[in-house]
């Protein structure tokens, strides 16, 4: 297992889903129902958070090149939308590019009913919410990178053992509920804003450098085989002179 994918993938993504403040909308969805609803609830987010994630790991790449879209191209283009999702972040409120105008209006129209909260766990918690654009782009850019099977495996572990802390902390958000605070929230958000900023820097720094390298690397070999060409000729016919 490729340990530096797995750290990319599991820091990107507790950045990205912030499983901690998540957990005040799982609360507020779930309300005052029995914990054993709730450790059930957090159970089946949980899978169908990974199922989302695992697949965009292992299927990410495959995509990309049934596009024809190289790897450099997409680390910037997830760069920016990363980038994005961070200043949001930083400003503070919630996370845009996990939510849509339906998904906030079946959040605010929701009851503590089981029939409508186990409805919501899919669609609009489980995606877009958690498993949105921001986190596949995350972890099919980390995937993509370190494309071995230890690298893939990597970026799989450290998906599924961030899913799972979150999870955890769903599961436990009754006790969790005394602590997470709407400021304590905001304060975990803009943190996170920050770390995502960075992330997304470095996503696009290792895009630009990879197509300049990319590019140096096809540049070079034609300009050295040119001199070598006019040495040659030089060489079998000394009137020969090149400009």
């Amino acid at each position: 297992m490729d340990h530096v994918a797995f750290l990319k993938a599991f820091l990107g993504l507790f950045a990205m889903m912030n499983p901690i403040g998540n957990t005040g909308i799982f609360i507020s969805m779930t309300g005052d129902l029995p914990a054993r609803f709730k450790a059930k609830a957090a159970l089946k987010v949980t899978i169908v958070v990974l199922i989302i994630l695992i697949g965009a790991v292992f299927g990410g790449t495959a995509i990309l090149n049934a596009f024809g879209i190289s790897l450099p191209a997409f680390q910037l283009a997830g760069g920016l939308i990363v980038l994005g999702i961070g200043f949001k972040m930083l400003k503070g409120g919630d996370n845009e590019a996990h939510t849509t105008p339906e998904g906030e209006k079946k959040l605010l129209d929701l009851q503590a009913d089981e029939v409508k909260v186990n409805n919501a766990l899919i669609v609009p918690l489980s995606m877009p919410i958690l498993g949105g654009p921001g986190s596949i782009t995350t972890v099919v850019t980390v995937a993509a990178a370190y494309p071995t099977l230890s690298g893939q495996i990597g970026a799989a572990a450290g998906t599924a053992a961030l899913t799972l802390i979150m999870g955890v902390c769903f599961a436990l958000s009754g006790l969790l509920q005394r602590f997470i605070t709407p400021h304590a929230q905001q304060i975990i958000l803009r943190f996170m804003g920050m770390i995502l900023v960075a992330i997304a820097a470095d996503m696009m720094l290792t895009g630009f450098q990879q197509s300049v390298g990319g590019g140096v690397k096809q540049i070079i070999p034609e300009i050295v085989e040119e001199v070598d060409s006019a040495q040659a000729a030089r060489a079998a016919d000394p009137s020969v002179t090149t400009k």
